[in-house]
Formats: structure tokens, C-alpha cells, sequence
């Protein structure tokens, strides 16, 4: 299946990219045949060590592993719940960037410091903080995204989770957030961080849509 192929190689570029380190973060889609089970990246194997056989499958409601022969990740429980909360989503990953974590760490959302963070909402929300792995922090992370409306949000004390209709977006958007971040980072150490409004992010979500359109013509 493509898509196997192409989530293998989307948790090979979150290590190169340097947005996750070791075993750390984790990538799913939705299956695409069946839109009530996802397939995650395995857990504990290093990313460049990940093949398409390491992916497993797993049951969105039971949490039942259907198919493959490791252990699903630790935060299937967190995939699952995104995706039964919303059927627009394809594909969600998480990641332990740096400076975005630093700002999961202090329980600060990023500023709006520059208007790419448009394609993940009005703001970055900080879902509150519970164990790894657990039902809690899955129900955390789906009310944060839920609250704001949002593409992505900071784990407290942990990373950060991006959702998307393909594996493609949910990627860039953890980029994004990484990015934004870094330079909220600076503006902070250069002691003056402006803002942009919701109106002046509405304003670029416009454009966006007018710039993909024409980017695929």
C-alpha cells in the first residue's frame, strides 16, 4: 500500500528533520480502506531502522491490534481518540521538537508571532498535562484541539501533536510549530514579541487558500 510507504517515510524525515530524537514521537493515518482503523509507527524502533512491515494496525474504538507484529506506540491511545473526534482528519503526528517543547514546558502557548501559525488556528493551545501513554492525556489533547478549533497543539511538559487530511499537512504543520516557536524564542530574548490578531491570521488563511489553489493548477 502507498501510504504505508509514504508513513514509513514521514517518520524517517521527523528524525532527520531533527523534529523528534531517538524513539521519541510517533506518526498515523487513517486507513484509508477502513476509515475505523489507523495504521501507527511501532513502538521503541528507531526511526531509521522503521519499515513498512513495523507498521501495525489498530481498531480506533477497541484499541485491538488487527494486524502487524509490534507493539503498537505508546500514544495509539492519543491517535485514536483524535480520530474518532474528527472525521476531517487523515493523519496526525507527534513530535518532541525543541523549542516548541520548551514552550510545552513553561505551559505557554506560542505567540502569534508570525502568520504561517494561521494554518494551525488562531493560537497553538496547551493541552493540560497527564502521563504518556494514558486515556488521560489522549481526552487532554483532543479538548485542547477541540477548545481552539485548532491543527495543533503544545502537550504540557511534553511535544506537540498536529493533525491533518494527509500525512503531508500534518507534517508541514509540525514544522510550522517548530518555526513559530524559534522565533517567539527570539523575539522574547530580543525583549519585544508583536503579535498578529485573529483578523490578520483570518486575513492569511484567506490567501492560503487563493495560493494552494493556484499551486495546483
Amino acid at each position: 500500500m502507498e501510504q504505508l510507504k509514504e508513513l514509513v517515510h514521514t517518520a524517517k524525515e521527523l528524525y532527520r528533520t531533527g523534529l523528534v530524537r531517538g524513539t521519541s514521537g510517533n506518526v498515523s493515518i487513517r486507513d484509508p480502506e477502513n476509515p475505523g482503523r489507523m495504521w501507527i509507527t511501532p513502538s521503541a524502533i528507531p526511526y531509521d531502522a522503521i519499515t513498512v512491515e513495523d507498521l501495525v494496525q489498530v481498531d480506533l474504538e477497541s484499541g485491538s491490534l488487527i494486524r502487524g507484529n509490534r507493539k503498537p506506540s505508546s500514544e495509539t491511545p492519543m491517535h485514536s481518540a483524535i480520530y474518532r473526534l474528527r472525521s476531517d482528519v487523515r493523519a496526525v503526528v507527534h513530535t518532541h521538537s525543541t523549542y516548541a517543547t520548551m514552550f510545552a514546558c513553561a505551559g505557554e502557548e506560542i505567540p502569534t508571532v508570525h502568520y504561517l501559525i494561521a494554518e494551525i488556528g488562531d493560537r497553538v493551545p496547551v493541552a493540560d498535562y497527564a502521563v504518556y501513554g494514558s486515556e488521560e492525556l489522549a481526552r487532554n489533547a483532543v479538548e485542547a484541539l477541540k477548545s481552539a478549533g485548532a491543527n495543533g497543539a503544545l502537550l504540557k511538559n511534553h511535544g506537540v501533536i498536529t493533525v491533518g487530511d494527509n500525512l503531508s499537512s500534518a507534517y508541514v504543520r509540525a514544522e510550522i510549530i517548530e518555526t513559530v516557536a524559534q522565533l517567539a524564542f527570539g523575539a522574547k530574548l530580543i525583549g519585544r514579541c508583536e503579535t498578529l490578531s485573529p483578523e490578520q491570521l483570518e486575513e492569511t488563511r484567506k490567501k492560503f487558500v487563493s495560493y494552494f489553489a493556484a499551486s495546483k493548477r
